[in-house]
């Protein structure tokens, strides 16, 4: 799980990066969609393919259709803000699984998990606003930022549908899940993208010519991530594993510092930090 969400982070860190060297983020999110799902493929080929059990498809189709938007979402969030401040949104997630859990899948936290999950919250306030933000204009306008909203409905999504991931992972396995989810999302917000942009595919040709090695670093680093977390789903209650998983947050704040010269580092590392003292509570003390 810590070595996923530190390919996460690199994945997170990455994708800035090429966002504001000028990539098209469709074309990145279109071709790293459907590498992260095909790169597992090899793998799949060696071990087996799983047996499907009854009540695999809604899930499928459910989380399908969820990360379709939240997905375009993310790379949106990430393209007008700065890594370090739209990962740690993903920390919202947690408290929002709580609830998701409990309606797909009956699952209930302990109630050191739930003031762990909390903690996240607190966290993520010190991450959005700082002491001169402590005003309702100065919130509201915070809020209306496009890419800080993006994030938040991103994330709310994203929550509605990790407990389907888990039931997708349960049914089949977590090689053979992230494997079609990924490789349907590429393929579907390919269809999207050539119905609804004109120039799509010459773009697309353009970044797959030029951004080559941009793609691969990306596609890898999130294949790996997305499945060693997915992995995790077999093991834990959704909510803890949505927990862990926002370690990805912390390595992402630290990296965008270390590799993009982000702003307010030190702010937003001492935020992350909180969300991540609240993980260990949900996480670690059952």
């Amino acid at each position: 799980m810590f070595g996923g969400t530190f390919a996460l982070g690199i994945g997170d860190t990455w994708r800035k990066k090429y966002l504001k060297e000028g990539i098209d983020e469709q074309s990145l999110l279109t071709v790293t969609l459907f590498l992260t799902g095909v790169l597992l493929l090899p793998v799949l080929l060696v071990v087996g393919f799983p047996e499907i059990k009854e009540g695999f498809w809604l899930p499928l189709f459910g989380t399908i259709a969820l990360n379709l938007i939240s997905q375009n979402l993310f790379i949106r969030a990430f393209k007008l803000s700065d890594a370090s401040l739209i990962a740690p949104l993903r920390l919202i997630i947690p408290p929002l699984v709580i609830l998701t859990g409990f309606v797909f899948l009956g699952e209930k936290p302990t109630w050191l998990g739930a003031i762990g999950i909390i903690v996240t919250m607190i966290g993520l306030w010190f991450l959005l606003f700082k002491k001169e933000d402590a005003t309702w204009s100065r919130l509201t306008a915070k809020l209306k930022d496009r890419g800080i909203l993006y994030g938040l409905i991103g994330s709310v999504l994203f929550a509605i549908s990790f407990p389907l991931d888990k039931i997708v992972v349960i049914k089949s396995s977590a090689l053979f899940g992230t494997f079609v989810i990924f490789s349907s999302l590429g393929i579907m917000t390919y269809l999207l993208n050539t119905i609804m942009k004109p120039g799509f595919n010459r773009s697309l040709t353009g970044v797959l010519t030029k951004d080559k090695k941009a793609l691969l670093l990306i596609s890898v680093a999130s294949s790996a991530g997305v499945f060693l977390t997915n992995q995790a789903l077999n093991y834990s209650l959704a909510a803890y594993v949505s927990s862990l998983k926002r370690l990805q947050a912390l390595w992402t704040v630290l990296l965008a510092g270390a590799l993009l010269k982000e702003k307010e580092i030190r702010r937003r590392v001492f935020a992350t930090i909180i969300m991540f003292l609240g993980i260990l509570l949900s996480v670690l003390i059952k």
